[in-house]
């Protein structure tokens, strides 16, 4: 009969609809693993038999923002001749005196474009963990999840580091031209690709919310 054919169709319907739901929830949570995990493949520059570089979650740390009144005034004695610009580390807990985050002669990462997902800077992170160096991570823009992950690593001290939203180019080929980095793109950072030559350095770091300054050597 016509309704038995009908509901052997609407069967057959809410069984293949009820299996590709099931195929897009595994699918999508296959793929925020993947975002959130280490890269499955060799990272370049690093040994193949070297602990992959870790990273903590985001949580409720305390900064470490003492604040030491002779020391923050002559630190601001010293930014009056340095190059400016009007970008920062935003609301992030970045601050290691006063309201300024200080960091001396790290390495820095240009990246000209949005870092969308933490395994894009590993090879960054790798590199500053075997130079024993703190990292600087510009770019035009950063992912919640990649900010607030750098924020607890700083926090947490197992990634002395400072992120920066400097979303007009003009400032980020400035920040280029002052501290010999390369304007990274995303799809070499997600290729895993980025060789040593293209971090740039200065002499000190200092940011604050909405500024910074490059002190050179």
């Amino acid at each position: 009969m016509d309704w038995i054919g009908i509901t052997i169709v609407v069967v057959l319907g809410v069984a293949v609809v009820a299996y590709g739901y099931l195929w897009d929830r595994t699918t999508n949570r296959r793929r925020a693993a993947a975002q959130s995990s280490p890269p499955d493949r060799p990272i370049p520059g690093l040994a193949p038999d070297a602990a992959a570089p870790s990273y903590v979650q985001p949580k409720d740390l305390k900064p470490d923002d003492r604040a030491d009144p002779v020391a923050i005034e002559a630190l601001r004695a010293g930014l009056d001749a340095a190059p400016h610009l009007t970008c920062g580390h935003g609301p992030g807990a970045f601050a290691t005196l006063g309201e300024y985050a200080v960091l001396e002669h790290p390495l820095i990462l240009i990246v000209d474009g949005e870092v969308s997902a933490m395994r894009e800077l590993l090879p960054a992170v790798a590199a500053a963990h075997s130079s024993g160096q703190p990292l600087v991570v510009v770019a035009a823009a950063l992912a919640d999840e990649v900010y607030q992950t750098v924020e607890a690593n700083a926090l947490a001290h197992t990634l002395t580091a400072v992120a920066v939203a400097a979303r007009k180019p003009a400032d980020r080929h400035h920040l280029s031209a002052l501290t010999g980095a390369a304007l990274t793109s995303v799809t070499d950072l997600r290729m895993g690709w980025l060789p040593t030559a293209s971090l740039g350095s200065c002499g000190r770091w200092v940011s604050t919310a909405r500024e910074l300054w490059v002190l050179p050597d």
